[in-house]
């Protein structure tokens, strides 16, 4: 009976010498296929809140809407207990996120305050996915993590136009650009008395409005658009 039992701990791992460290090994070591176990570094108050990295490895803390997040934590716990950590980065299934804001299917998600997600991409925020269903503010939302922690914005085309004629605005044609973008431009070199620029874009188009008239193959435009990722 006692080496059956024995054989039964080792084919389980659980027998002493070797299998034993194994069942304690560190939770960090290998691969892991969509989700991790990890330590809270502070007490996590809910589940399904978006953490970062923390300071020493293995642990975890609930993000903010400037950091980068590196999965969606499934559980509550106090600082110093093992938590579940979703990876959608390498995950082959939708997650659950909490809404800071009211949001509909479709919409876009970035990270918020709390480790929350949001349909406004606020300053250094990052993506987290796309909404499959609707949710209030507090609520849960199914999440296709669609560009996880990339960038809210990201440039799009830049250049420098040079002024063709003397008049206060001109336009240039970008193929990649959208109305939606954001367009920044600022006066590189200037011909004559401009000293500020607007631009604004449409459709495979940007339009500069100088605050005075340019001056053709002199005056130059630095610019640069971005569009939320």
């Amino acid at each position: 009976m006692e080496k059956i039992k024995n054989k039964l701990l080792s084919a389980l791992g659980l027998a002493s010498g070797p299998c034993l460290r194994r069942a304690f090994c560190n939770i960090a070591e290998g691969t892991h296929a969509g989700s991790v176990t990890m330590v809270a570094g502070e007490n996590i108050e809910s589940p399904n809140l978006l953490v970062k990295a923390g300071e020493a490895e293995n642990l975890v803390v609930v993000a903010s809407a400037e950091d980068a997040p590196i999965g969606v934590c499934g559980d509550e716990g106090a600082k110093g207990e093992t938590v579940g950590v979703y990876l959608p980065g390498s995950a082959e299934s939708t997650f659950i996120c909490v809404a800071a804001s009211s949001v509909n299917m479709g919409d876009s998600l970035y990270t918020a305050a709390g480790g929350k997600v949001s349909t406004v991409a606020a300053d250094g925020c990052r993506k987290v996915g796309v909404a499959l269903c609707s949710a209030v503010v507090g609520g849960v939302v199914e999440v296709d993590p669609q560009g996880f922690g990339e960038r809210a914005w990201q440039i799009c085309a830049c250049g420098i136009h040079i002024w063709k004629g003397s008049s206060e605005s001109e336009s240039a044609s970008v193929a990649d650009v959208k109305s939606s973008d954001m367009v920044f431009a600022s006066i590189a070199a200037a011909g004559g008395a401009e000293k500020t620029v607007k631009a604004e874009a449409s459709e495979g188009n940007i339009a500069f409005t100088l605050d005075a008239s340019g001056t053709a193959e002199t005056t130059k435009i630095s610019w640069i658009a971005i569009r939320k990722n």
